[in-house]
């Protein structure tokens, strides 16, 4: 029987099918870059962003043909941090600024954005999130946004081998999922590869 998506694992697939560089590296999705918005930036780099899809599995990427940095539309805040085109197969990632200024605000979106490190305070109605450096941005958005979108990607690369996710709702949870395994799997092989703690680690 010859191999398709439908009939092996996709990681599997995604390994075989990949494209190869002349060294012999796997050639992943290109990067643009284009301005971000007048006192935004980009969360994360044209070279971070290649780092981190260098410890992406394969059929997370397999298929996507570009990932774009773009400047954010109007004044906004989160609408939307970041998109994925599913005819052009495409991520795109928006600008923002290192504070924000937002009229809503849940107590667990508040928790998560001060897990990693933003400093969140209410002035009547508004709300302001001062992040504490880019390092602590771009590790929020990369978990929370990149790999989002890196799952709906998933879901539209493999729709035909599994049925297709119907409604908004349910599709935007299928690609949180998703973020939560990656950055799951990715963070147990960073431990491995960190190996134990050594005794001043232990007494810090």
């Amino acid at each position: 029987m010859s191999h398709s998506r439908n009939t092996e694992k996709a990681s599997v697939h995604a390994a075989r099918r990949m494209a190869c560089q002349d060294d012999g590296e796997v050639r992943l999705p290109r990067i643009l870059v284009r301005k971000p918005k007048r006192g935004d930036i980009h969360p994360l780099s044209k070279s971070m962003l290649a780092r981190a899809l260098q410890r992406i599995p394969l059929e997370y990427l397999y298929g996507l043909t570009r990932i774009e940095l773009r400047a954010r539309h109007g004044n906004g805040i989160g609408a939307p941090f970041g998109a994925y085109r599913p005819g052009d197969k495409v991520v795109i990632l928006y600008s923002l600024p290192m504070v924000w200024l937002i009229d809503w605000m849940t107590e667990g979106y508040q928790k998560d954005l001060e897990r990693f490190g933003a400093r969140v305070s209410q002035d009547g109605r508004t709300w302001q999130v001062r992040w504490r450096s880019r390092s602590w941005l771009s590790l929020w958005f990369f978990k929370e946004i990149v790999l989002h979108e890196l799952g709906h990607h998933f879901a539209e690369q493999y729709k035909n081998k599994r049925s297709r996710i119907r409604g908004i709702r349910f599709r935007e949870m299928n690609a949180n999922l998703h973020s939560f395994r990656l950055a799951r799997a990715m963070f147990h092989r960073w431990k491995k590869r960190r190996g134990p703690k050594t005794p001043r680690e232990h007494a810090s």
